[in-house]
């Protein structure tokens, strides 16, 4: 599809049809003796062709129209096109509090699992953009939204229990998703979160935080770490090395999460609640979620377009250089 950069310069073509009206009316024209025996005139042209016959000024008006196009900057636009991929914005919100020492995946804890199976699965991943937020009383940004996953990993990695106070603000964690991900301009937006406790610390409530993210159109998928009976909660002991924590009745303590409040948070964002009790069916879960929000993601509409006007500088150029050499060839007058 031909466009012009500066369209209003073709207004001046209306000169050319103007010019030559007036030309036609005598405008212009040097003025001119009339001969009285214009038959011997005649016979001394001898019928041949007369000097001034109107093709240089022909030459001229098309090398005018030519230039006048080239400065409206005159561009190809080739068609709209779309650019189209599949995939997903997710934010991962891990839970690092000290209840997640628990091993109910041996010889694993329940993080180190889902370091293990996180880092597993996202190696094979390649079209969605990730971020990370670990939380226990405080929920923090460990990774944001990237396509990067070597530095995802990196940082996957060094997280630990301890690195923040201990708790579970699992509706702190949910808003600090929902803050990240509310400018996304992704059609599908999730938040994982994996964790195996309650809430029990932070600002926000976690059912409050699940409609904050319904209203934004954020799905959130829970992930209860654990088996159904609870495993004791590992510790380091300075004199006895690692240990079951024990309780204020001195018994060994069991970590039972919060299903309930789970199931509701995914059911108020309009996402699922999902049980793992051991490592594959971790992955699985996520693999399924995926299957669940594949949505194609249009990129940038981009228009291409090249700058044709150089062309016709160079072709009205060549006209005036042609107009020239008729000058001083077939155009030339003789007195």
């Amino acid at each position: 599809m031909l466009t012009f950069g500066y369209p209003w310069v073709l207004l001046i073509l209306a000169a050319v049809p103007l010019t030559i009206i007036l030309r036609r009316q005598g405008w212009g024209r040097p003025a001119a003796m009339f001969y009285p025996e214009t038959s011997a005139m005649c016979k001394a042209f001898n019928g041949g062709r007369r000097p001034g016959s109107g093709i240089r000024e022909r030459l001229r008006l098309v090398t005018l129209t030519i230039l006048i196009l080239g400065a409206a900057q005159p561009r190809i636009m080739h068609q709209v096109r779309a650019q189209t991929a599949s995939g997903l914005d997710i934010i991962l919100a891990l839970d690092i509090s000290g209840s997640m020492a628990a091993r109910d995946f041996e010889p694993l804890n329940r993080l180190q699992s889902a370091k293990a199976v996180l880092r597993e699965i996202l190696t094979k991943e390649s079209r969605n953009r990730l971020g990370l937020i670990a939380f226990a009383a405080r929920a923090y940004i460990v990774c944001p939204l990237t396509l990067d996953y070597h530095v995802l990993f990196t940082l996957l990695d060094h997280l630990e229990i301890g690195m923040t106070t201990d708790g579970t603000a699992i509706g702190m964690a949910i808003a600090t998703g929902i803050k990240r991900l509310k400018n996304s301009e992704a059609s599908s937006k999730v938040i994982i979160l994996l964790t195996d406790g309650r809430n029990n610390t932070g600002q926000v409530d976690p059912i409050t935080a699940a409609d904050m993210a319904a209203a934004l159109d954020i799905r959130i998928y829970t992930i209860g770490m654990g088996r159904t009976q609870g495993a004791p909660i590992m510790v380091k002991d300075a004199v006895r090395g690692e240990r079951a924590f024990l309780g204020p009745d001195g018994k060994v303590h069991i970590e039972v999460m919060d299903e309930e409040t789970l199931k509701r948070i995914a059911e108020k964002s309009r996402g699922r609640y999902y049980r793992a009790d051991d490592k594959n069916k971790l992955a699985s879960i996520y693999l399924e979620i995926q299957e669940l929000e594949q949505a194609r993601l249009e990129a940038k509409v981009f228009r291409a377009q090249r700058d044709i006007g150089p062309l016709f500088i160079w072709l009205a150029l060549l006209l005036f250089a042609a107009e020239m050499i008729m000058a001083q060839t077939l155009e030339r007058r003789t007195p």
